[in-house]
């Protein structure tokens, strides 16, 4: 049954292709941005990115990229084409060391945390930024959730997935919403009035064995039943898409609402790692496809897929025959 599901979500949204925005004017609107990057992750910031030029193409976007050192061929490579879309690109290099005390272990490095140290490095003017992870891509306006009236939230987000164990999990309240940190409307003010960085650095020392999502708990946690919940299809994530089995046959199918993020998204999260990842040979992602079109327009365009299967040896010693019998009779 959950496999006649999966199937039938895939098939679905093979029939959807990314739709350029109307060329009937429209007004103008400013829109803070603000990703975070290392090394890895230059790449998949440049589709994100021109994604969100092309489906916010009248509006004047500021962008702010935050990251630790950077190879300077790359960073060099990420700065000339940015430049040709985008008006305004600022980049704000942080020493780790300020992140000093934050637990991490595994593969996760001390950048995951560099979300909680906006309001300390974007200018202290700004009072709403729209934070977006790199492992997204756009598909149309974002005018209606820049324009969300935050009034006392601290941030606007969707919901993940899990809520009951993630609830208990952190020893939240059962009515607690969980949200998602991969894309929020972010109050500055709020954030800055909150302590964010000190109040989280104390709940993640006294905590770190319950942290599975590291900032994303932390945040969680700080703004317990505070977050504005937004509509799913600002961040429409994977499992929408039955990229986790295990949710779809618990829950028994798509709610409403989300049925309608995953027939019409804003912004397409390939959250989750390996395989869920559009950069990925095995990724099973009907969204894919436009992670891979916007990324054949970047200098990266020539960058293999990740884990593509080896060449078969019977294969390849058929094609190296092959063209060495060229080669003898041309």
């Amino acid at each position: 049954m959950v496999a006649q599901i999966v199937k039938s979500l895939l098939k679905k949204s093979h029939q959807k292709h990314f739709q350029p925005p109307s060329k009937h004017k429209t007004e103008t609107h400013n829109m803070n941005i603000v990703c975070t990057i290392d090394n890895n992750y230059i790449r998949h910031c440049a589709v994100m990115l021109r994604s969100l030029r092309d489906g916010n193409p009248g509006d004047n976007l500021r962008v702010y990229i935050v990251h630790q050192a950077l190879d300077p061929q790359e960073r060099a490579k990420l700065v000339g084409y940015l430049g040709s879309f985008l008006p305004s690109v600022s980049f704000l290099q942080v020493e780790p060391d300020i992140l000093e005390g934050f637990p991490v272990f595994g593969h996760i490095s001390i950048a995951t945390y560099f979300r909680l140290l906006l309001p300390s490095i974007l200018p202290p003017a700004m009072d709403r930024v729209l934070f977006m992870d790199c492992d997204v891509v756009v598909n149309g306006s974002l005018q209606e959730l820049w324009e969300t009236p935050l009034e006392n939230h601290p941030l606007a987000a969707a919901s993940d997935r899990n809520l009951a164990m993630q609830r208990q999990r952190l020893e939240m309240a059962d009515d607690a919403p969980y949200f998602n940190a991969g894309m929020m409307l972010i109050n500055l003010e709020a954030w800055r009035r909150e302590e964010v960085l000190a109040r989280g650095l104390v709940y993640a020392q006294e905590n770190s064995h319950k942290l599975n999502n590291w900032d994303q708990d932390v945040l969680n946690r700080l703004f317990e039943k505070q977050a504005l919940i937004v509509h799913q299809r600002w961040n429409a994530q994977s499992h929408l898409w039955g990229l986790d089995p295990n949710w779809l046959q618990e829950q028994g199918g798509l709610t409403a609402e989300e049925q309608e993020a995953h027939d019409n998204p804003a912004v397409i999260h390939f959250a989750g790692g390996g395989f869920a990842k559009p950069w990925n040979h095995r990724c099973p992602h009907p969204w894919k496809d436009r992670y891979r079109e916007v990324q054949a327009t970047t200098p990266w365009a020539d960058v293999p897929l990740e884990d593509l299967p080896n060449p078969e040896p019977a294969g390849l010693l058929r094609r190296v025959i092959r063209k060495a019998r060229q080669r003898i009779h041309s």
